[in-house]
């Protein structure tokens, strides 16, 4: 009789939910993970097909709900497993478009030329732009890029164009700081 005591005492009590400190950051960090890696994408459908299955309660809107994903998006894994079978069905299949020229530690070491003065890395130029990279990339990996696809390269490695202002080439200086806008003085 003792021991049927002890278990419905237990029985009753429940354990109580517990908190996250930093719920937000630790979602976004865990919805990246997903987006970033294959594998986890795959695994993150199977955890869905798994809790379709296993809660009658579950709909589609409440899974895409919490998974982050539309209602439409889970029916369609449904439909995908239920009609082949096969759980490599809802695996991403790899993407169709041409393959990149230039490797990602490629264009790492790229941006690192970018960061010094052309003349560290052989280029016979003041400063980068379209010719000189191309001509650098050209030189240093065997890949013939055209100027304006390295032009899109420094807007893609997060370099953005400057352009030097003119200078004039015989003025006389206080007459140029008078006429400027921000002087606030005027010389005749």
């Amino acid at each position: 009789m003792r021991i049927i005591y002890q278990v419905c005492i237990f029985a009753k009590k429940t354990m109580q939910r517990l908190v996250i400190q930093n719920a937000d950051k630790i979602e976004s960090l865990i919805r990246s993970y997903f987006k970033n890696n294959e594998e986890a994408d795959f695994i993150h459908r199977l955890h869905g097909i798994l809790l379709f299955l296993k809660d009658e309660k579950s709909s589609c809107d409440s899974i895409g709900l919490i998974f982050g994903n539309s209602p439409r998006t889970v029916s369609n894994w449904i439909k995908k497993i239920d009609e082949s079978g096969d759980l490599n069905s809802l695996r991403t299949k790899p993407g169709s478009g041409r393959r990149p020229r230039l490797s990602g530690q490629q264009k790492q070491a790229i941006r690192q030329a970018l960061c010094e003065p052309p003349e560290k890395s052989g280029v016979a130029a003041n400063v980068w732009d379209g010719k000189s990279l191309s001509w650098y990339i050209e030189k240093e990996y065997g890949i013939a890029l055209k100027v304006r696809r390295c032009q899109e390269l420094f807007h893609e490695l997060g370099f953005s164009l400057r352009r030097a202002r003119p200078v004039v080439a015989k003025g006389n200086p206080g007459k140029k700081e008078a006429l400027k806008k921000t002087s606030g003085k005027t010389e005749k």
